[in-house]
């Protein structure tokens, strides 16, 4: 056994260093080259100047430094001028990598696989600078390159000096006149012979090498114009949308890299034509070209546009992007001394350009040509007045740092070295490195520590001394704390909101109700329907047929879960908050629910209304069976399957509706008072930190709590479990209420099918199952409770190996009778798993779009299948029913519950009670006392 467990424990390591290859090597499919190397810039002169010749033993004994390039013009351009500087300035070691996309950098970035790239575009950073930089931190931005960059329509500019009555070409309405269109290329006649080998043959993309629109017709050929593409991966979607989305008699032929000839021998002969372009580029600064105008995003479209680009019409231009910087968080620890380099280094857009019109008209086909090394080399020695300003102070011996800097051995001399991106130092003095970001923060460098959103931190104070440890807090309350994301310790709060953890409001004439501050005067709206509610629904459990009591509990207690799952604001990743009014419901909880100010309350008061629903429906409860039971003539009015059944055993039967409805609400009120946490050195009460624990405040609510805890988790199902056990052992534990012949001892006693309440749901050998789910609830509220505000890989851990053993459960043991609870107890245990998973992307991905449908049909899954199934057995039971003999009349009601004839013919057990003849003198004494 124990060989096999090493086995095991060698192969999961094995696969695990397989993975981890394979991704790397996914990672370098796009590699063009790499090693490349610089020729000689400057001489011997400037590495003494900057005084960083004194460091050559410590810069030699670092690793190389992975330097990433793009095969396009510019990220070449500024990529081969930091790299001259870092090398022959400052002396580093580098491994100059050329690849053929942008699109996946920030993945090799946060593998490791690349520690700098000089130019990013916002477009290609979409699917990953929220996870990597904002949440995980495993990749540093260090801000704007200095240019910008934008996709675009171009046209020669010598057709406006040739055409001067279309002095308006520039304009994309422009396209939309006779006169206009027929200036450009008809389709199809230009580029014929030129074969696109990327075309995917779909109609919305490219067929036969060009984009036509839906409205096109070989009779109207002639009326639409050409426009000029490189590459389906460049700007997917866009164009060919655009032109969908303004009605333009457009098309769009991809020629590929022949694109660069047949563009220049049109612009060599002085023709005209429109061709799809970018800047900065070689092509853009090489040529005299002017860019076609679309509408302004003002609504949002082009967001719209990006939700599903291959199906979504778009009508307005594409944005300007600020193209940025960025290097690993590996590489920042390596290299602190190098963050300020990175930081400052930035080339204006008049300087790209004119470094790219060095290179010519055309990108040259090598991406090592000498062009490229000529023109950085050339604009350094033409502008050191520039990059000089970009070189960090050789370093010098220091004893302490000061704040915003780190302590650093520098070969044989320690040196204060600013805070890189992704570490902070917030003491006044120091005398070790910089501190490595916290979990749930973004640290931009230096003093400056900001926090991701629903997180809290106290204001950082400018004269902290010593080992000054920051606290960092979930709150209590989300959306009451840096509801944008990275927000400063001085701005943390939502407008209104201040104190610890955001809990009050600024102004306190104002009450804190469904996370607005608002004004309170006297009881409000929400008060009174929180009256009459109560009664509403306990007169709807009380009206539920015995036979759909063990699902509207399961149900209950799922949409119960589902709200603790996604932390009572599901509303927030499906983006539809209504639905967090509906799951508020189900777990009563009567702030969420507020629609004006209820009641003018806060604090450890405030917490203690939160008892208000689930106690009320209680008080109902017993309020109705006392009304009934004063005046029994009353039960003539109800309906018939309730008015036949005798009144205590109704009412325990809907006791059981009633307690599964209230548990989960009632456990977590009141361990909402007991739950504690400890801030600024004090240990608060988590939801009111306003409050110290066990205080004088607290402890008479702290006391009433365990009260409530001791009764429905200890006294009430221990209780019942010991009746039960009791029942069991006596043998008085029906099997099958319905089809019963009255031979168990006891079974027409009143009380004994007042007990059946308790089991009649379950099989036989499970008739303890009532206990045991109040206590499995009671765990699943107090995982949530107490975990929830904890780091948060330890609470994924906790709530993933819950609902694992949650999930194998409930569908390998499964205690209910009826096969349709069966089924519908074994999606639940799916639906959580499930569900917790896309709890954890919606945190890690804000914007994910993709999961929103899946969320909203697992929510619905097992009601949707339940309900399903529910109609054809009722279908299937009705047609049964025409063919059996009638159940005698009364014999239906004077039992519990009833099962429809499809489910028994479904599915059979066999009592308890053996068939052979019983001995009731065998029983034990208190059984037979209990039979007489």
């Amino acid at each position: 056994m124990v060989m096999n467990g090493l086995l095991l424990i060698l192969l999961s390591l094995l696969l695990s260093v397989n993975g981890s290859k394979a991704v790397v090597d996914e990672l370098q499919v796009d590699l063009e080259a790499e090693g490349i190397v610089l020729p000689a810039c400057f001489n011997q002169s400037y590495y003494h100047r900057f005084g960083w010749s004194s460091y050559a033993n410590y810069t030699a004994s670092k690793r190389e430094i992975i330097l990433e390039a793009d095969w396009w013009d510019s990220s070449l351009a500024s990529t081969y001028v930091f790299a001259y500087v870092l090398k022959e300035i400052l002396g580093y070691k580098l491994n100059f990598k050329v690849y053929g996309g942008g699109k996946i950098s920030g993945e090799r970035l946060n593998h490791g696989t690349a520690d700098i790239v000089l130019e990013l575009w916002q477009s290609d950073a979409t699917t990953w600078y929220s996870k990597f930089v904002q949440i995980e931190n495993t990749v540093v931005s260090y801000g704007s390159v200095g240019y910008s960059g934008r996709v675009g329509l171009y046209f020669p500019s010598y057709l406006l000096e040739s055409h001067p009555q279309l002095d308006t070409l520039d304009y994309w309405r422009s396209l939309t006149h006779r006169e206009s269109q027929t200036l450009f290329p008809r389709f199809g006649t230009a580029g014929l012979d030129l074969e696109y080998v990327g075309c995917t043959d779909d109609p919305l993309e490219c067929v036969n090498s060009s984009y036509l629109p839906k409205w096109y017709t070989n009779e109207t050929r002639d009326d639409f114009f050409e426009i000029w593409h490189n590459d389906l991966s460049y700007t997917p979607y866009y164009f060919n949308r655009l032109i969908d989305g303004l009605g333009l008699n457009a098309s769009i032929r991809f020629l590929g890299d022949q694109s660069y000839t047949a563009m220049q021998a049109a612009y060599d002969n002085r023709q005209p034509f429109l061709y799809y372009n970018w800047r900065p580029s070689v092509i853009v600064a090489g040529h005299n070209f002017t860019r076609v105008l679309f509408p302004d995003d003002s609504k949002g479209h082009f967001a719209r546009f990006q939700k599903d680009p291959k199906q979504n019409p778009v009508d307005v231009d594409l944005p300007v992007e600020v193209l940025f910087k960025a290097g690993s968080s590996k590489w920042a620890r390596e290299f602190p001394e190098l963050g300020y380099f990175l930081a400052k280094f930035g080339l204006t857009d008049e300087t790209i350009n004119n470094m790219l019109g060095v290179i010519g008209k055309v990108p040259s086909p090598n991406f090592d040509d000498s062009i490229y090394t000529t023109s950085a080399c050339q604009w350094l020695h033409e502008n050191e007045d520039v990059w000089e300003t970009w070189i960090p102070d050789p370093p010098k011996q220091y004893d302490v740092c000061p704040r915003g800097t780190g302590r650093y051995l520098s070969d044989t001399i320690w040196v204060c070295l600013t805070c890189p991106p992704g570490t902070f130092n917030l003491n006044e003095t120091t005398t070790k490195e910089c501190d490595i970001c916290l979990y749930n923060t973004i640290c931009p460098g230096a003093d400056h520590l900001n926090v991701v959103a629903s997180y809290w931190i106290p204001e950082i104070h400018a004269n902290a001394s010593g080992d000054y440890e920051l606290d960092v807090h979930s709150c209590p309350y989300k959306n009451q704390c840096c509801p944008k994301g990275n927000c400063s310790s001085d701005a943390i709060c939502k407008d209104g909101f201040s104190g610890i953890l955001c809990y009050e409001c600024s102004n306190p004439d104002l009450y804190v109700w469904n996370g607005e501050c608002i004004s309170c005067n006297g009881f409000g709206v929400s008060f009174y329907l929180a009256l009459i509610t109560p009664f509403l629904i306990t007169a709807a459990l009380l009206c539920t047929p015995t036979y759909h009591a063990a699902e509207l509990e399961q149900l209950f207690f799922y949409f119960q879960v589902v709200n603790l799952i996604f932390e009572e604001d599901v509303g927030k990743v499906i983006k539809w908050n209504e639905i967090n009014k509906l799951l508020a419901l189900f777990s009563l909880n009567i702030d969420e629910l507020a629609i004006h100010c209820p009641v003018p309350l806060r604090g450890i008061d405030k917490q203690l209304y939160r008892f208000k629903l689930p106690l009320l429906i209680l008080f109902s409860f017993l309020f109705y069976y006392c009304f009934l039971k004063a005046f029994p003539r009353l039960r003539q009015y109800l309906p018939k399957y309730m008015s036949k059944q005798n009144l205590e055993v109704l009412f325990v039967k809907t006791f059981t509706i009633v307690l599964s409805f209230v548990l989960m609400p009632l456990i977590e009120a009141a361990l909402a008072l007991l739950n504690c946490d400890l801030v600024h050195g004090v240990r608060v009460l988590y939801y009111v930190p306003t409050v110290e624990c066990f205080s004088a405040d607290h402890i008479g609510p702290a006391v009433f709590a365990g009260i409530v805890l001791l009764v429905v988790l200890v006294l009430y199902p221990l209780g019942l479990l010991i009746l039960l056990a009791y029942l069991w052992k006596c043998k008085r534990i029906v099997a099958n209420p319905r089809h019963s012949t009255g031979a168990t001892p006891n079974e027409k006693n009143t009380m004994d099918r007042v007990y059946q309440a308790f089991y009649v749901a379950y099989r036989p050998q499970f008739f303890y199952m009532e206990s045991v789910l109040i206590w499995e609830r009671a765990a699943i509220v107090m995982v949530f409770t107490f975990l929830n505000h904890q780091e948060e890989s330890v609470a994924s851990l906790a709530f993933l190996a819950m609902f694992a053993v949650f999930c194998f459960t409930r569908i390998y043991i499964q205690p209910f009778k009826k096969h349709l609870q069966v089924y519908l107890n074994r999606e639940i245990g799916i639906g959580f798993l499930v569900l917790l998973a896309f709890r954890q992307y919606a945190k890690h991905e804000p914007e994910g779009v993709a999961i929103r449908p899946f969320v909203i049909l697992f929510m619905l899954f097992p009601v949707v299948c339940h309900t399903a199934r529910w109609i054809q057995e009722s279908a299937l039971g009705l047609k049964t029913a025409r063919y059996s003999t009638s159940t005698p009349a009364g014999e239906e009601s004077s039992q519990l519950g009833t099962e429809s004839r499809a489910g028994d013919e479904r599915i059979k057990y066999t009592p308890v009670v053996d068939s052979k003849k019983v001995d009731v003198r065998t029983l034990r004494a208190g059984c037979q006392t209990e039979s007489q």
